[in-house]
């Protein structure tokens, strides 16, 4: 090359070359969100929980635990000890004491299930499998931890809102032996579509039979019922029957913690010499990764679940936010049905769906519809989050809903509002 086209490609940047990525499903539509003028613009894209005028929440745990004084020093590599115990505590409740569990504290739910998935492609070799319908980060998560692919799973029928037992059986049957899969523990993300406890008894004769390793992605913990107990059993369950489960678990939603990324991986092990081996090739992970993880919000959490009363309180304030989006289920779908003149129409998934997102049954074009034309947004899937609906927008939501269905056919499966 002459000095001349030597000066060229320096003048172009050393990155040019690179293709522009496309914008995160989530969090690249929040910023088209930001930039729409409308003043009656609704967001129902992220998991954030708001109150009925549309506000962020502290909890009132969260606000007295904030209150006390804390220093600033490095924690270990694996985190702070109280907050693991505590996290180990209320995800395993009686069966904590019984078990023999590697704890290490993560950066939120994402950042464990990252931990969790680079420690178990260098130390498993087996592959990894997700729910057909998932949290689209999942995927990312495996490839960047070094799975060569992340096979699929059934978890939903044809139809988009109901859970699909036999062929996730099938499945699970016909994987590899040893097989990693990826579990959603409750409140499933993006579909609000749980396994009965019947149905989790089945699938853990499933992990038994193939000796797979369960790992329970716990993004919801007591925020999908309220309850923590209820939210816990599947776990619990998998505990009980000896089959060795992992969870990762987020203090995001059921905190309210959204930017202080809290979370921890907890792995059932079967000896302390394991448990030893488990927690110090974490730390091989973390070190090089983020050294140590951020102390201020486990702090908090630990504060709260170490205090009976504030624990109380906790739980208290857990019950609030799922009673609240319950009762916005059960008002969405009542003025669904009113707006709605074709009685074959079907808005029962609603209510019978839980946590905080919604999967509608709206296609992309009818996502398009009711941004473009009632500055509504959901993501292109058809998840809304049911967080974001309240008694003030909830009936110009179920208007806009109706609209879409009403004139708008999808390009790609000609469905029309009677078909849904």
């Amino acid at each position: 090359a002459t000095a001349a086209q030597e000066d060229e490609e320096q003048n172009m940047g050393r990155f040019a070359g690179l293709a522009t990525p496309r914008a995160d499903p989530i969090l690249g539509l929040k910023a088209v969100f930001l930039a729409d003028e409308h003043p009656d613009k609704m967001e129902l894209t992220i998991g954030a929980y708001r109150d009925d005028d549309g506000a962020p929440w502290v909890l009132p745990s969260v606000a007295e635990a904030k209150a006390r004084a804390y220093d600033h020093e490095y924690l270990p590599i694996e985190g702070l000890a109280s907050f693991l115990r505590a996290s180990q505590r209320l995800l395993y409740g009686e069966e904590a004491t019984k078990s023999v569990v590697a704890n290490v504290q993560a950066l939120s739910g994402t950042g464990a299930v990252r931990l969790a998935l680079e420690f178990l492609r260098r130390h498993s070799n087996r592959p990894l499998y997700v729910p057909a319908t998932t949290w689209a980060n999942h995927r990312n998560i495996g490839r960047d931890a070094g799975f060569p692919e992340t096979r699929a799973y059934r978890y939903l029928r044809a139809d988009g809102k109901t859970f699909d037992e036999a062929g996730l059986l099938a499945d699970l049957r016909a994987a590899d032996q040893g097989s990693i899969v990826l579990l959603h523990l409750c409140a499933h993300n993006p579909s609000g579509v749980d396994p009965s406890p019947e149905q989790w008894e089945r699938i853990a004769d499933a992990f038994r039979e193939r000796s797979l390793l369960p790992l329970f992605d716990a993004a919801y913990l007591g925020f999908a019922s309220g309850d923590v107990d209820r939210d816990a059993a599947a776990f619990r369950l998998f505990v009980s029957r000896g089959l060795l489960p992992w969870a990762c678990v987020s203090f995001s939603k059921n905190f309210g913690l959204y930017s202080e990324r809290v979370g921890a991986v907890h792995a059932t092990v079967s000896s302390e010499d394991e448990r030893s081996k488990v927690v110090g090739h974490f730390k091989l992970i973390a070190r090089p990764m983020y050294s140590n993880p951020p102390a201020y919000g486990a702090r908090i959490v630990a504060a709260v679940l170490e205090d009976p009363a504030l624990e109380r309180s906790w739980r208290a304030s857990l019950r609030h936010m799922a009673d609240r989006i319950a009762t916005m289920r059960a008002l969405l779908r009542q003025k669904l049905e009113e707006k709605s003149s074709d009685d074959d129409v079907d808005w029962s998934h609603i209510t019978s769906q839980i946590g905080m997102f919604s999967f509608t049954g709206l296609t992309p074009r009818h996502v398009r519809a009711l941004r473009d034309k009632h500055h509504v947004y959901i993501l292109d899937n058809g998840r809304l989050s049911m967080a974001g609906v309240n008694t003030h927008n909830v009936d110009r939501l179920a208007a806009a809903v109706v609209d879409v269905l009403k004139t708008t056919v999808d390009e790609e499966t000609t469905t029309t509002r009677a078909e849904l």
